[in-house]
């Protein structure tokens, strides 16, 4: 079951940056990915206590990332089940630093070198190139990216996650006298 509603939430606060970078609240966002969960569900699934899951749950809706989706009496209270308030994300505050943030979530979400399935797990070059070439690059980069998500199988047992980016970087280059 997915909630998917074809919604993209633009990333411009640093309130949602700081929200998406806490481990535990990425966590919940990918179990949310798979249709809603109560703070109790996410609890059980989190191995935490339910003031703790409740404590980032508040984070994510103040941020505008999760919503209520039901609401359901449970003997003297009222249970609410989560899910995605979008479909996908986009940084829009071209102030922020979305590359760091970007592969400083990609590292944060990994799971340790020795467990990946993959050798090499990943890899990372500079090379000296052309602006055109570049941009050749990013939006190949771009459309591989997009192939990746339209492959996604909600019935597989296990989440991969994929970050690639182009980018200038600030190595000296003697041909610009830098």
């Amino acid at each position: 079951m997915s909630l998917y509603k074809g919604t993209e939430l633009l990333l411009e606060s640093p309130q949602q940056l700081k929200a998406l970078a806490n481990e535990t609240r990425a966590k919940i966002l990918r179990i949310l990915e798979d249709g809603p969960a109560s703070a109790k569900q996410l609890s059980g699934l989190l191995e935490m206590t339910h003031g703790k899951v409740g404590h980032h749950v508040k984070v994510l809706r103040e941020a505008g990332l999760i919503e209520v989706v039901e609401e359901r009496p449970v003997r003297a209270v009222i249970e609410r089940f989560y899910g995605l308030s979008h479909d996908h994300l986009r940084f829009g505050n071209k102030n922020s630093d979305r590359l760091q943030f970007t592969l400083a979530q990609a590292a944060r979400e990994a799971v340790p070198t020795s467990s990946q399935p993959f050798d090499p797990p990943g890899v990372f070059l500079t090379v000296r190139m052309s602006r055109e070439h570049a941009a050749d690059f990013h939006r190949r980069v771009l459309a591989l990216a997009n192939e990746f998500k339209d492959n996604g199988d909600d019935k597989a047992d296990n989440v991969y996650g994929f970050t690639a980016s182009v980018f200038l970087t600030d190595t000296p280059s003697p041909r610009s006298g830098k």
